[in-house]
């Protein structure tokens, strides 16, 4: 599909000097913020109210990309659509979005050669908090009011209400009062997504390098 020519002039100018300009808390960052904002708007297939796309944010032409209201791109954040991140969404510096990935089913042709595989939209619903430097795969949904730690990389569906850490990112507990890890694998959530102890029973990670601890309530 061709670029229309109000995508393609706003592209040229975020790309070619919006992006490099400022940091939000950096002088000079509140306009650079509006001016990021502005051409965003004539870029992504929708854009909400009140955005903030960070300084060094790429996400090509915008194509196959919805920000809804509040929400963030993060700085030096890299987005391959189709991506849609709902409303009041946080996004830590150098995040990875990526919606598709390289064929390698063949073991008689070069992965490079074997091109792509089709593309699998990334769902971030509202209310959630992106720690820096994480890596969502293809056709991953993360739920409502979820967090996920810094550096985690996300390779099955996060549940609402839920905090996951690691790589693979794994639930380290619940955001709810007497929110039961167990409830997220009755719902469906694969039990690999879940942190159990050499028992079999769930554990609260804690912050990184802090001793586990046992239990199956994540309060």
């Amino acid at each position: 599909m061709n670029l229309t020519p109000r995508r393609a002039a706003a592209s040229a100018a975020y790309l070619g000097l919006a992006r490099h300009l400022p940091w939000s808390p950096r002088p000079g960052g509140r306009a650079a913020r509006l001016v990021r904002a502005g051409l965003a708007r004539w870029m992504l297939d929708v854009c909400g109210e009140d955005v903030n796309v960070e300084h060094g944010a790429w996400f090509g032409s915008g194509r196959g990309v919805e920000l809804g209201d509040r929400s963030d791109i993060g700085m030096d954040a890299l987005v391959i659509g189709p991506v849609r991140i709902g409303r009041d969404v946080m996004m830590g510096p150098r995040c990875i979005l990526l919606a598709s990935s390289h064929d390698t089913r063949s073991v008689d042709v070069p992965m490079n050669r074997q091109g792509f595989l089709e593309d699998r939209p990334i769902v971030i619903e509202d209310d959630v908090w992106i720690g820096a430097g994480c890596v969502i795969l293809p056709g991953r949904r993360i739920g409502t009011g979820s967090i996920v730690g810094a550096g985690s990389v996300v390779a099955s569906d996060v549940p609402p209400w839920t905090v996951v850490a690691g790589n693979p990112a794994r639930i380290v507990r619940g955001r709810r009062p007497g929110q039961d890890v167990q409830d997220a694998v009755a719902s469906g959530v694969p039990p690999s997504l879940v942190e159990l102890d050499a028992r079999g029973v769930p554990t609260d990670a804690g912050p990184a390098g802090a001793p586990a601890q046992q239990g199956r309530t994540l309060g």
